[in-house]
């Protein structure tokens, strides 16, 4: 009977019914033996004791509980979520260009630590006598009164528009945008000897005028905002190779940077100056492309060092849009020296929103169509050029079965590398050139071509691949091997490489209709 009597919790309309057992209530292990030790345990002066209040006093409770806290935390949630009502400080407003108060209101919280006490101590003492939950009162911290004095200064801080002018463009930032920038603080009372448990509350205990300011912040994030519409990235000049030589085929092209901090600091200046000219000039400086006409030298840009080529004739279309769509990821990518490349960092996202389509890819047991299927074209086709450049591969996966893509120009399959963003399966090799590596594609038709520019300090030389068990039959496993020399200047092999690949039979994965 005692687990299942309600203790009813009331809060504005509605009162909430809490029994034992909701909360998982039981007697602690020692409560019994509690009982049956007092009066008959330590010296006999304490047990005299014990007996004679025990005899002229009230009874002894000698209970002890033990509850659920998730049970019981899930009752003061709902209890906290339906009586609290958040504070609404006084605040400013446009209104027909006037500079208004809007009225501040007052909000409500439950006292959550004196509602536990409450339900404890009726755990042990059990009354229909409901308990009203005890709720207290904030008051706003700046309210009508403490804002008006400050209500002269915001007019003058809206007095009017910015005018910002940031080369070619203006921008105007009209008095209801600014308005959103002030920031409105008091000053607030140190809590004296004998301040009730309230006044320790967020909220109160604050005196005087309220002050305003600008929040620097906001207009940090402003002036970020204008420069995503400000900026544009430097385009990179276009290499060619005409007579042995790198050529520029086609000149770079200056970027445009706005100058955040100096925009941000001229910004809050002109607002917190009453009177000042709201006419401002922001800088933004034209900013050179890591590749220019005025650097290859520089940066060891000087010559052609390798090409990787893949063919990929009676490939879909949607396949194709797949291939361009990624190849365009490779156009202009600058590789440091002793930098270590990573096809799937350089990809990017693979969505439909990149510009990519469904296309059958290989996945675990079987195939399906996934966003980006065919992408492995380009990788196979960048590590082409960076084995062609005697460059240290680092990873390289090959695909689960032999695919015709990959074997021209060799007549066997062996020279490619998949991908699969977001599960480890990555290209990667590292520019031990001691120059920059330019990388730059080529898409004709169904011809993929990837050029590296840089300085030639070595030449890969690719021998093979060659069946070591199997056919050109895709249908059936294989093993082919291919070697790859890496050659000085002088003509010298430095190192050879043997590079097994190991293909399972296609029938092995089956096609999965399914769009994921």
């Amino acid at each position: 009977a005692y687990s299942t009597q309600a203790i009813p919790v009331r809060y504005g309309n509605t009162t909430l019914r809490v029994t034992p057992a909701n909360l998982g209530v039981s007697y602690g292990a020692n409560s019994v033996e509690a009982a049956m030790n007092y009066g008959r345990s330590g010296n006999l002066l304490r047990q005299a004791k014990q007996r004679l209040a025990r005899v002229i006093a009230a009874p002894v409770n000698v209970e002890r509980f033990n509850f659920s806290d998730p049970r019981l935390a899930a009752y003061l949630t709902q209890i906290g979520d339906d009586v609290t009502t958040p504070v609404a400080n006084a605040s400013l407003a446009m209104d027909s260009g006037e500079v208004k108060i809007a009225p501040s209101e007052p909000g409500k919280r439950l006292d959550t630590g004196y509602l536990v006490a409450s339900l404890q101590n009726r755990l042990g003492n059990m009354s229909s006598t409901p308990i009203v939950a005890p709720v207290y009162g904030l008051p706003a911290s700046i309210d009508e009164v403490r804002l008006a004095p400050a209500q002269k200064q915001a007019a003058e801080i809206l007095s009017g528009p910015l005018q910002l002018k940031i080369g070619s463009k203006n921008v105007e930032v009209a008095p209801t945008e600014i308005i959103n920038w002030i920031q409105i603080s008091g000053t607030t009372n140190s809590l004296a000897k004998g301040v009730s448990l309230t006044g320790f509350y967020p909220n109160i205990g604050t005196v005087g005028a309220a002050t305003l300011g600008i929040d620097a912040a906001k207009v940090k994030a402003y002036v970020a905002g204008l420069a995503g519409q400000i900026d544009q990235p430097g385009k990179n000049a276009q290499l060619g190779v005409q007579d042995g030589k790198v050529v520029v085929t086609a000149v770079s092209q200056n970027g445009l940077k706005l100058d955040q901090a100096t925009a941000t600091a001229s910004i809050l200046r002109v607002l917190e100056k009453p009177g000042a000219n709201r006419k401002l000039t922001l800088n933004a400086r034209e900013t050179k492309p890591e590749v220019n006409e005025g650097n290859l030298a520089s940066l060891g840009l000087v010559e052609q060092i390798s090409q990787g080529q893949t063919f990929f004739p009676g490939s879909p279309a949607t396949r194709l849009i797949n291939v361009r769509t990624g190849a365009a990821k490779m156009e202009d990518v600058l590789i440091k020296p002793g930098e270590a490349f990573s096809f799937n960092s350089a990809l990017g996202p693979i969505t439909p929103e990149a510009g990519y389509v469904p296309e059958l890819v290989i996945l675990e047991n079987h195939e399906e169509k996934q966003y980006g299927g065919g992408l492995c074209q380009v990788s196979s086709t960048v590590y082409r050029a960076a084995l062609a450049a005697g460059l240290p591969i680092l990873q390289r996966v090959n695909h689960a079965f032999a695919i015709s893509y990959y074997t021209a120009p060799y007549g066997v399959p062996g020279v490619d590398a998949t991908i699969y963003p977001d599960s480890g399966v990555d290209m990667r090799f590292r520019n031990d050139t001691g120059h920059y590596i330019l990388m730059q594609s080529i898409m004709q038709g169904t011809t993929l071509t990837i050029n590296f520019y840089g300085t030639k300090t070595k030449t890969g030389v690719i021998r093979g691949p060659e069946f070591v068990s199997g056919t050109t039959d895709e249908k059936q496993p294989s093993h082919t091997r291919f070697y790859r020399d890496v050659v000085d200047l002088s003509g010298k092999v430095t190192k050879t490489d043997t590079i097994d690949t190991f293909y399972k039979a296609s029938t092995d994965f089956p096609v999965n209709k399914q769009i994921n």
